[in-house]
Parts: C-alpha cells; structure tokens; sequence
C-alpha cells in the first residue's frame, strides 16, 4: 500500500482528507493486526521490544502525574467535605473521580503525549529515511511488520498503566485521609467499598484499550505519512499529538455516557 497523501487544495478539503484518511488506515491496520494473531504472523519480539520501551517511557511520568492529581483531588474535597461536616465520604469521591475518569484519562495523556510521540517519530524517520519504501519493495507488509505489533504493545501497557495508577491515585488520597485530615480509615474505606464497583474499575481498563488503540493509530498513521525530512517528522508528531488528545476527549465522553446508561448510578436500584 502507498503511505502518499493527495495534495489539498484548501483547508477544509486538508481535513476532510486527512480524517478519511486515517479512518481507512485504521481499518487496514486493525485487519492487519487481526489477520496476523489469527495467521500466527505477529512478530513476538518486536511486540516484546516495544511493549518494554512504552512501558519504560511512559510509567514514570505517569505515576509521577497521578500522585499530584490524587493529592488534589484529597485536598479539594476534605476541604469541601470539612466544610459541611461531610469528611468521612472522601472516599465515595476518590471512587468516582480516580476509579472512574482520572486513571484512564492519565493513561491516555501518556499513551497520546509520550508513547504516541515516540512511535511517530520512530516510524516518521523511517518513513523519510524510505526504509517503509524499501520494506514495501520486498513484499514485506509494513501494517504486520511495524504498526501490529505497537498496536498490541500499547494496549497491554496501557492496561497495566491504569491498574497502576489507580493504586497510586487511591493510596495518595488514602494517606492525605489519615495523616492530614486525621480522619479514621475505616470511614474512607467503607465508603469507598460502598461506592466503588467493580464495573468502574473495568470501565476504566476498557477506556485505557480504547484510548491506547486510537493514540497510536494516530501516531502510526502521522509517522507513515510524514514527509519535508526531519522537520516533516517534528511536524508530524505535533499534529498526532494535538489529534490524539482532541479525539481521546471525545471518546472518554461518549463512553461516560455510554456507560451511565448501560450501568446504573449506585443506589439507583
């Protein structure tokens, strides 16, 4: 297949290209990944490769992320909740606020800002270097070689990332709890237990998958498409990053809502 994009002649028809574009790479690119699990054809170590160098890059500046969000968000409701003699249901919040939205959106600012950046920029500088071209010369499928395998790898980090994080986010508010607030623990965690469920917890594991799926569609599709030589790269892992973070925002709201459709609110039957 070519990696050419036609020349626009404006910017609205820029947009509507680049959008069809990319809707069409990623249906190839998911034929692909499935077409090469099912064939036995997915290269083991280049999955393992890039499974290591994502969850390398990407696990510190998450953690490093969550903490303070935890922190903040332990801060601004025992300062709420103090205020209205309410201080033993910080716990319901973290549920609803670090379990059900914050960890899966941190994970997709690493899998967009870090991970995405970094495969783009991998498979841009072989996209100008025309090792792509030189691969497509020798018969050798550049969706099963290259984009396949990072498909795979950042959704396994990514799922590993969100349990992480929400450990983090939970224990950060869990600390500030006790040791700041001075409130007993056993407020904090029965009503954590009351309103965490287990469904948010896998609603937030399945929001990581979806978001590290379309980060890295939208790196792999910016990387294979980059041309102006290095410059061109630097533009390209500008443009998926500002991409992936608008449709990764747009998805987190239409699967919350999704969600509280499928799912009822605790106490709502």
């Amino acid at each position: 297949m070519s990696f050419e994009l036609p020349k626009a002649k404006g910017p609205v028809q820029d947009v509507a290209l680049q959008g069809g574009y990319l809707i069409g790479f990623s249906v190839q690119a998911l034929v692909a990944l499935a077409r090469a699990v099912l064939r036995g054809r997915l290269s083991l170590q280049e999955t393992v490769t890039q499974t290591l160098f994502i969850g390398r890059v990407s696990t510190g500046p998450s953690l490093l992320l969550m903490i303070p969000i935890g922190v903040f968000v332990a801060v601004s409701v025992g300062e709420l909740a103090g205020r209205i003699g309410a201080g033993g249901y910080s716990g319901a919040v973290v549920a609803f606020i670090i379990v059900g939205q914050a960890s899966a959106l941190v994970c997709a600012l690493m899998m967009a800002g870090v991970a995405g950046s970094a495969i783009c920029t991998d498979l841009g500088s072989r996209k100008i270097r025309e090792e792509i071209d030189a691969m497509e010369v020798m018969g050798i499928d550049v969706l099963e070689r290259l984009v396949a395998p990072r498909l795979v790898a950042a959704v396994v980090v990514s799922l590993a990332l969100c349990a992480m994080v929400t450990f983090g986010g939970v224990m950060a508010c869990y600390l500030y709890h006790i040791y700041v607030q001075h409130l007993p623990a056993g407020t904090f965690l029965a009503t954590f237990s009351q309103y965490g469920r287990t469904s948010d917890f896998v609603m937030a594991l399945v929001k990581a998958a979806i978001f590290a799926l379309t980060s890295t569609l939208i790196a792999a599709f910016a990387g294979l498409h980059a041309k102006g030589g290095p410059r061109g790269v630097a533009d390209a892992v500008n443009e998926a990053v500002v991409i992936a973070f608008a449709l990764v925002f747009i998805v987190n709201t239409a699967l919350s809502a999704l969600y509280t459709v499928i799912v009822p609110a605790v106490g709502a039957y």
